[in-house]
């Protein structure tokens, strides 16, 4: 089990500037937790469908071999996205 934990954070540490930028952008448009949380689902459903394509797929595969289903990946993917981004909200909110 930790091991799994690890292989997906250790994927998740390539997304979490794109997923910075992306919360920061709804923070400047529209600074509500359920409008980020919508956006980051929306997000998580995306790759899910980039996964489906082969290429995306094999680039991907290291994940599976530490035997983390796709929603297993997913699903840790986005909790650990929504706490940190609930934390940032939660910061910002304090100052503004």
């Amino acid at each position: 089990m930790r091991k799994q934990v690890l292989s997906i954070l250790n994927y998740y540490k390539s997304m979490a500037f794109w997923s910075f930028i992306v919360t920061l952008t709804i923070t400047v448009i529209n600074p509500e937790l359920i409008v980020m949380l919508s956006t980051k689902l929306f997000l998580i459903f995306v790759l899910w469908f980039m996964i489906s394509d082969r290429k995306v797929r094999q680039r991907l595969r290291f994940y599976k071999i530490r035997g983390v289903s796709n929603i297993k990946f997913f699903t840790v993917i986005f909790l650990i996205d929504c706490t940190i981004t609930s934390a940032f909200l939660i910061l910002i909110k304090g100052f503004i």
